[in-house]
């Protein structure tokens, strides 16, 4: 193999891994809108209904309709 052969195949494989270097970007920016659209989705629902792990005073609950 030649020093050009050489070169070239070099020049190839940083091409390359350049165009994958690109896709991953492109993919993880993706996700990343993909996440700040779920963390304002989460807010909204979570503004909504309130903290689920929250407790209530039993003076507070309303009994079940069987009572």
């Amino acid at each position: 193999m030649t020093d050009s052969e050489k070169l070239v195949e070099l020049e190839e494989k940083i091409s390359w891994l350049e165009a994958e270097l690109e896709k991953q970007s492109n993919e993880l920016t993706s996700v990343y809108e993909t996440l700040d659209k779920l963390k304002v989705q989460f807010k909204i629902l979570y503004s909504k209904v309130g903290d689920p792990y929250a407790t209530r005073d039993l003076k507070d609950e309303v009994p079940p309709p069987h009572y």
